[in-house]
């Protein structure tokens, strides 16, 4: 076998290869998908052959574009890794029956291909299972007892998986004791993390930089915001794009975190531009990475949350060009799928609030204004036991403006009635107050004309230029003032 995809898929059984193509077919991934097909059918021919395969050739560039494709198929392999963390396990049953059966030739050609594969995508818990079957079958096989022994290939795997274990337990213990008992993070629980940046396994050295970012900003440390801090949440994320093939892609929720981690500090700091660039980027990932997980993920809701704001303050009542209705429409879809396959009873009702007032942004910005009604009076109709007065401000907004687009007067006029009598004028977000304001403002102008409203608007339009950062807002109310008129 020439190249390492070749080999990770002969460990593959049917039914995982089969799920494996379905996932590269739903992603557009068309050669990868031929690529694994082939192999699957004939998987003991050499590199020329399935270069004329895919590319029709076997010539020097057809030969280093399958080298290319190999490594951007070993990324993909991240949904093997993710969802069948095991894989290779199922292979140590199948070489002790070779074993069994008396045919060690097979079974010790197995075993050097496993080991290889187990290295590779670092699976130290098959690499120990290998090592023992290696030893209790094989201890006079000189060439593979000399391998374990001089690369210390128990003992390290079993190192690297106490540290794993021992990481993942440690960073949610600093995290869950600094929310319930708000203390400050000691130096020496960061430095345990730091210690391991430069483990011999890039397995340690991803969850050690993310175990050490995750605290810092699960726990708002003043050092989160350093530029120093940017750089390692983007050198770790390049590392995990690098090598996603290994076999940590199952703790699918720590990987992810350190998208959030990136939004979290860079839309403090950088332009629309920039954060929209990031956002679409976390969006695009998942896609490509985590689209059949059932969990809300921080750094997606995240970016669409900053991304839905953002379009819905710019470009309501505004000319939308075709490249963005694509995107929108994209992202609506995307958020159909979730709403069905999400489990929101673990997610949380103030996780399925925020989810739909989301949701509904955009279902607005896709000429789905209805739909948008629907969802958050569902939401206000259904928690209106529940405490979330925080959000009250960020639902009414979404809301009034979705009435607005309807040209739903007599809805606009109650709405904001609703928000008053319930908000007591305690609101969280000031921007959102404004504008729910204005657009009352606008529509009582619209239908009466008074002069106090004239000069209520005037205020709220004072009140915006007030602030630099809410030049967006100010352009919005313009927008929707011109339309009255």
């Amino acid at each position: 076998m020439d190249f390492l995809i070749q080999k990770i898929v002969s460990c593959c059984n049917p039914q995982q290869l089969f799920l494996f193509k379905n996932y590269l077919n739903s992603k557009s991934q068309n050669l990868p998908f031929q690529l694994i097909s082939c192999l699957e059918k004939y998987p003991d021919k050499n590199i020329n052959f399935y270069s004329k395969v895919v590319y029709g050739t076997d010539t020097k560039e057809s030969l280093k574009k399958l080298n290319q494709l190999n490594s951007h198929t070993l990324k993909l392999f991240s949904f093997v890794s993710q969802n069948f963390p095991t894989f290779l396990i199922q292979n140590i049953a199948k070489t002790e029956f070779l074993i069994f059966e008396n045919k060690d030739e097979e079974a010790l050609e197995k075993l050097n291909l496993l080991i290889e594969i187990a290295e590779k995508i670092e699976d130290y818990p098959s690499i120990i299972q290998i090592g023992h079957l290696v030893k209790q079958h094989f201890n006079t096989n000189k060439n593979l007892i000399k391998k374990i022994n001089d690369t210390a290939f128990i003992k390290h795997a079993a190192e690297c998986v106490f540290e794993l274990e021992a990481m993942l337990y440690k960073q949610n213990e600093v995290i869950n004791f600094n929310i319930h008992e708000k203390y400050e993070v000691k130096d020496k629980a960061l430095n345990y993390f730091r210690n391991l940046f430069n483990s011999n396994s890039k397995s340690v050295q991803i969850i050690a930089k993310q175990s050490y970012l995750n605290i810092l900003s699960s726990t708002n440390h003043k050092t989160f915001y350093e530029k120093r801090t940017l750089a390692l949440i983007k050198e770790t994320i390049k590392q995990v794009e690098n090598n996603a093939y290994l076999l940590i892609a199952q703790h699918k929720e720590k990987i992810m975190s350190l998208d959030y981690m990136l939004i979290k500090h860079t839309r403090l700091v950088l332009e629309d531009k920039e954060i929209n660039q990031t956002c679409s980027k976390i969006i695009s990932k998942w896609q490509t990475n985590y689209a059949n997980d059932a969990r809300l993920e921080n750094g997606l809701i995240f970016a669409l949350s900053i991304k839905g704001s953002y379009y819905i303050t710019n470009y309501f009542h505004s000319k939308i060009n075709t490249k963005l209705k694509d995107e929108i429409k994209k992202i609506v879809e995307i958020c159909t799928q979730l709403s069905t396959k999400i489990n929101w009873e673990k997610e949380g009702y103030l996780r399925y609030i925020n989810f739909y007032n989301v949701f509904s942004m955009f279902l607005i910005l896709n000429n789905e204004e209805q739909k948008g009604i629907k969802n958050i009076e569902k939401v206000l109709h259904e928690y209106q036991q529940k405490s979330f007065s925080k959000l009250y401000d960020s639902l009414f907004v979404i809301l009034i403006m979705a009435y607005f687009k309807a040209n739903d007067v007599e809805q606009i006029i109650n709405t904001y009635s609703r928000y008053k009598k319930l908000t007591k004028s305690k609101i969280a977000i000031e921007e959102n107050d404004l504008v729910i304001k204005a657009i009352y403002y606008c529509t009582q102008l619209k239908e009466t004309n008074k002069l106090q409203y004239h000069k209520k608007l005037e205020n709220i339009m004072k009140e915006l230029n007030k602030n630099s950062s809410m030049k967006n807002n100010l352009l919005l109310i313009q927008r929707m003032q011109c339309s009255i008129q």
